[in-house]
């Protein structure tokens, strides 16, 4: 078995077998015959049983002696256990001492073969990050020309990877608005039931709001019943000047008074419009997404004529978030063969980015 000899914070390893480690992505070559490696490397050598390391006294030093120097860096155990998954998955990764990343090379390939393609971030599952922060880093990994990898680590140490993404959709062609007859609701709660005889061309011209007592609409049948328009529809549709509200008792409702409703009744509902004005303006048709757990289900064609490609959760760019959240969201997306797009308002804008399930 190898040995290493610890001095300060790194582990030296020497002899004619270290370039054979330095391929498999440990250390830093010192001259020609000596890997200088650091003590979260070591450690998870010593506990695969690969090397042995001793003190300059030629005492042995256990695997506390090298936790204790991890340990000065607070992510430094959560580095450790995902750096030491991704080895046990046989994956070649290198630990980065300048920054906070681990370095992770394509499957099969060993340092010299290829470069890296991805940079992994070790995260708690419990642990609060702002919006902010996971934009910040998959914008300063893109501009290294690699794909930030997100790894939640839980309290029973199992990892869980998730690739993020920045995500700007194209514009789509959409429905236009123009071809929208104006109709007027009344509003009953929390929704607008629109009674007017052009009620069923605004399912079949962009799939606003839903025949009331259809379970499943044929996206492609005009039906002649009253239309449910849930409220953020409503504000949208009377934004744009296709929609007058009345109260039961003849009363108009202006904009600000859908909107104060709607606040009334949904929480965060400012960012929920913004976010739900964002996708429509750009041609796609969210509708609500409750049962899945998130804000809405984007679809680019509408319901009926295909899956939704996403599932969308809003928030404000500098709110926090715990990654569990971002994780079960995730994996619901997953499940049902959705991306998991999180849209943030920042100021006027929206800034989405993309989370997808990754298999290391």
């Amino acid at each position: 078995m190898r040995k290493g000899v610890l001095r300060g914070e790194f582990v030296y390893i020497s002899g004619n077998l270290v370039e054979k480690l330095y391929r498999q992505g440990y250390g830093e070559m010192i001259g020609e015959d000596t890997l200088e490696i650091h003590a979260l490397e070591a450690a998870h050598l010593v506990w695969t049983n690969k090397i042995t390391v001793v003190d300059e006294s030629n005492e042995q030093v256990g695997l506390s002696v090298l936790f204790n120097l991890i340990a000065k860096d607070p992510r430094g155990f959560l580095k450790f256990v995902v750096y030491s998954d991704l080895r046990r998955r046989n994956r070649v990764v290198v630990y980065e001492r300048a920054t906070d990343f681990l370095r992770l090379y394509p499957k099969g390939k060993k340092v010299g073969d290829a470069a890296a393609k991805e940079l992994v971030f070790s995260l708690s599952e419990d642990e609060p990050i702002t919006h902010k922060f996971v934009l910040d880093m998959v914008e300063k990994v893109a501009r290294l020309r690699k794909s930030l990898i997100l790894a939640v680590v839980d309290d029973e140490m199992n990892v869980t990877y998730y690739k993020a993404q920045n995500f700007m959709p194209d514009k789509r062609e959409g429905y236009p608005l123009d071809e929208l007859p104006l109709v007027t609701g009344t509003i009953i709660g929390d929704r607008v039931i629109v009674f007017d005889e052009n009620a069923g061309d605004l399912y079949v011209n962009g799939f606003w709001g839903h025949p009331l007592g259809i379970e499943k609409p044929d996206p492609l049948k005009r039906y002649d019943v009253p239309l449910q328009l849930p409220l953020i529809e409503a504000i949208y549709l009377a934004s744009k000047g296709k929609l007058k509200v009345r109260t039961y008792d003849g009363k108009d409702k202006n904009l600000s008074e859908l909107r104060e409703e709607f606040s009334k009744g949904r929480e965060r509902a400012k960012l929920r419009e913004i976010v739900y004005t964002y996708w429509r303006d750009l041609g796609f048709i969210p509708k609500a997404g409750s049962k899945y757990g998130v804000d809405f289900l984007v679809y680019e064609r509408g319901p009926g004529l295909e899956h939704a490609p996403y599932v969308c959760l809003i928030g404000g760019v500098n709110d926090k978030i715990r990654p569990v959240d971002l994780i079960r969201s995730g994996r619901i997306a997953t499940s049902v063969r959705k991306d998991l797009v999180v849209s943030l308002v920042s100021g006027k804008n929206v800034v989405s980015y993309k989370l997808t399930w990754f298999k290391p």
